[in-house]
């Protein structure tokens, strides 16, 4: 498995660790947890593809969408997590 695959699949994982924590005080139940998890995964691939077009047209780079939503999940999930734990201390 090449390393930016490794990467998007850690950063999957960090933004669902994220929703759980954004969701722990309130209503943790299956439903919510599924549900916002593709939300914010969705959207992070969506923002992902963006960006990638953008570097790609505008910048004239030969980026993989991996490796970008590799980083753009790894960046925002840990935003959310250290959000997240700033507020509950």
């Amino acid at each position: 498995m090449p390393l930016d695959k490794i990467n998007a699949v850690g950063g999957t994982f960090v933004l669902i660790c994220g929703v759980l924590l954004y969701l722990s005080p309130d209503n943790l139940n299956a439903n919510s947890i599924i549900i916002q998890s593709l939300g914010i995964i969705g959207a992070s691939y969506l923002v992902s593809v963006l960006i990638h077009l953008f570097i790609t047209k505008q910048m004239g780079k030969s980026v993989e969408l991996v490796t970008v939503y590799a980083w753009y999940s790894s960046l925002v999930g840990l935003s959310i997590v250290i959000t997240e734990i700033s507020s509950l201390v």
